[in-house]
C-alpha cells in the first residue's frame, strides 16, 4: 500500500485527488489548516473515509510542518497543493501570501529532504509565474518566468525551491506543474479564484457576477478528472521537471464565452453582469502548449471537453445546493 501525503488535501484539487488515492488503495495523510471556504465540508467528508488521516496545522509553521512528516517518517509521494490561492488576497496581504506560498513551500520541501528523500514530490504552480503574457499563442516549454504581483512572486519561489531540491547537489525528485484553470466536481468557487465554478454557481443561486476588463480574456479549461490523471501519470513515471498545463486549445475559451455557454447549459440568463476595469495581473490569454508530454513519454491528453466538463460541473453543483450556500455565504 503507498502512502501520500498531500498539503491543502481539503481544498478543491487535494480533495479530489485525496478521493482518488483512496479509491486505489492508497493511505493519505492530509495536510490542511481549513482556512478556505469549503474545506471543513470536505475534511468532515474525507475523515469519514477509511485510510485518510488530517493533520490541521498550518504549512507557515516550520516546526509544525517538520513535526508531521517525522511523525510519518518515508512517504512514497508528496504532493504540495496548499497555499494562498487569490491575487486580489496577495495585495491585500503580502506577508501572509508570502509566508504561505514562499515560505510554507520551502518548510514542505526541506521536510521531504529531511525525513522521507525518497519520495516523489510534486509541486503545483501556477500560470501566474509567466507574469504580463504578451502572447496570444499556447505557452510551451522555452516561455520564461517573469512573475508579476506579489501571488505571482510568492508562487515562483516555491516552485524555484522545488526546482533547486531537484538539482543534483541535493537530489530529490520533483516535478512542478504550472497550471491554467482547473474546474469541476467538488469545487467551491468565488469571485477571486475559481471562475468558471463561481459564474456557473452565480448564474444558479441568482448572484450577480462582475467581469473584470473586457471578457475577452482567454483560457485554456481542464477538468479535474483530467488533471488527476496526469497527476498520476507524473507520479508513475516519476516525471521530473517545470511544465505548463492546463486544457489545451481544444479546451480555450473567454470569459464571455464561458458565460454564454453556461446560461445555455443551465438555461437561466444571469441575473447582474457588472463591469469594472481589469484587475493586476489579469493576463488577457494564457493556453498552455500540451506537446511537452508526449515528448516526456506519457499517455495522457484532456478527455474531457468544456460544455461536458461544465455540464458535469452544475449538475455537482445543483446536486449539493445547500452545502455550496453555506460554504459561500
Amino acid at each position: 500500500m503507498s502512502k501520500v501525503i498531500i498539503t491543502g488535501a481539503c481544498g478543491f484539487i487535494g480533495s479530489c485527488l485525496t478521493r482518488r488515492l483512496l479509491a486505489e488503495g492508497c493511505r493519505v495523510v492530509g495536510i490542511d489548516n481549513l482556512s478556505r471556504r469549503g474545506t471543513q465540508l470536505n475534511a468532515d467528508e474525507l475523515e469519514a473515509l477509511d485510510g485518510f488521516d488530517l493533520r490541521r496545522l498550518d504549512i507557515a509553521d516550520a516546526e509544525a510542518v517538520y513535526a508531521a512528516f517525522e511523525a510519518e517518517g518515508q512517504v512514497d509521494a508528496v504532493f504540495h497543493l496548499a497555499g494562498q490561492v487569490a491575487v486580489t488576497s496577495s495585495y491585500e496581504n503580502a506577508q501572509r501570501d508570502f509566508a504561505s506560498n514562499a515560505a510554507g513551500s520551502f518548510h514542505v520541501i526541506e521536510a521531504v529532504k529531511r525525513f522521507t528523500p525518497s519520495a516523489w514530490c510534486f509541486y503545483s504552480s501556477t500560470n501566474k509565474v509567466y507574469g504580463h503574457l504578451r502572447v496570444h499563442v499556447p505557452v510551451g516549454l522555452t516561455y520564461p518566468l517573469d512573475p508579476y504581483t506579489p501571488y505571482g512572486v510568492s508562487k515562483a519561489v516555491g516552485e524555484l525551491y522545488f526546482s533547486e531540491y531537484g538539482r543534483s547537489e541535493i537530489g530529490l525528485t520533483t516535478c512542478c506543474l504550472r497550471q491554467s484553470c482547473i474546474y469541476g466536481h467538488n469545487q467551491y468557487g468565488v469571485e477571486d479564484q475559481g471562475w468558471v465554478a463561481w459564474f456557473a454557481i452565480a448564474n444558479l443561486f441568482d448572484k450577480p457576477v462582475t467581469i473584470y476588463g473586457d471578457g475577452n480574456q482567454v483560457r485554456d479549461l481542464l477538468f479535474i478528472d483530467d488533471l488527476l490523471d496526469l497527476y498520476l501519470e507524473c507520479w508513475r513515471r516519476r516525471l521530473t521537471g517545470v511544465y505548463p498545463i492546463g486544457g489545451g486549445s481544444a479546451n480555450s475559451i473567454s470569459l464571455a464565452g464561458g458565460l454564454e455557454l453556461i446560461a445555455k447549459i443551465t438555461g437561466r440568463e444571469f441575473g447582474q453582469v457588472a463591469s469594472e476595469p481589469t484587475r493586476p495581473g489579469d493576463q488577457p490569454y494564457f493556453v498552455a502548449d500540451l506537446s511537452w508530454s508526449e515528448h516526456a513519454g506519457l499517455d495522457w491528453e484532456p478527455k474531457t471537453g468544456v460544455r461536458d466538463g461544465l455540464t458535469q460541473m452544475i449538475a455537482w453543483i445543483k446536486e449539493n445546493e445547500t452545502a455550496i450556500r453555506r460554504a459561500i455565504g
